[in-house]
């Protein structure tokens, strides 16, 4: 398909007779330029047709191919990025500022299908603190509750597409290691001692995603659901847990 496009495109270039050559840039761009100079480094150029004559300049890493006038094709190292319909790439990495001051390194990686309405994610999330007490920032609703490692997927719905201000909402699950406190009681006195433990949760997404430029957003999302986990005999299995997540993101 690529090389019929590449042919129609030699042969309305032969038979119109303008005296232009074609460049193909990786954003998308399609320019009809007179070429000045063309080496390993790119081409220096003016715009045909232009009622100016100002020169303008192109890295090879910023093209894709140039189509001479002659129908002689020049291919550069310039590869298009993945985007969706909406002009964003597709893929997105970003970094929960808001887990730092718990003590947590999390991170995801997540990828946008091509109607921007739908994205995948796996986060991946590490405690840094050996000692739990530290947590300056305890779990919402367990209060001694500190994750060491968790990973999962998110699938969330984006009704509004991929826009400068987009809603998403949609189903999350997790599982990892946690650390926290079993109380108990003895001779009538009061103890407690940490404990490792597995744990799950299912939450549910509401956040809101800014996007001032396609390749970098900021998200605002809040998550609400369950959680399970091997507690000590006598405690609740079942919890009430939520999170909370401000993150920064770069798109590619």
């Amino acid at each position: 398909m690529k090389k019929l496009i590449i042919i129609i495109t030699i042969l309305l270039v032969s038979v119109t007779g303008f005296s232009q050559d074609l460049a193909y840039f990786t954003n998308g761009n399609l320019l009809k330029v007179n070429t000045l100079t063309q080496s390993n480094e790119g081409i220096t150029f003016t715009l045909y047709n232009s009622s100016t004559e100002e020169v303008f300049s192109a890295k090879k890493s910023e093209l894709i191919r140039l189509i001479k006038e002659n129908g002689e094709i020049i291919n550069f190292e310039g590869k298009k990025s993945v985007t969706n319909n909406d002009g964003f790439p597709r893929s997105i990495v970003a970094f929960n500022v808001l887990h730092t001051p718990q003590g947590r390194l999390t991170m995801a990686y997540k990828f946008i299908n091509n109607k921007g309405n739908i994205g995948f994610e796996v986060p991946v999330s590490v405690g840094l603190f050996e000692d739990f007490d530290m947590d300056p920032i305890a779990e919402i609703f367990n209060y001694s509750f500190y994750s060491m490692f968790y990973t999962g997927f998110t699938v969330n719905w984006y009704p509004l597409g991929q826009r400068k201000v987009s809603y998403l909402l949609g189903p999350s699950f997790r599982i990892g290691i946690a650390k926290d406190r079993y109380y108990y009681d003895y001779n009538y006195y009061d103890y407690n001692e940490p404990k490792e433990q597995y744990y799950s949760k299912l939450l549910l997404n509401n956040g809101l995603m800014l996007s001032p430029n396609n390749h970098f957003n900021i998200s605002f999302i809040i998550s609400m659901g369950i959680m399970h986990h091997n507690a000590p005999p006598g405690e609740y299995k079942f919890r009430t847990t939520a999170d909370a997540a401000i993150n920064l993101a770069f798109r590619f």
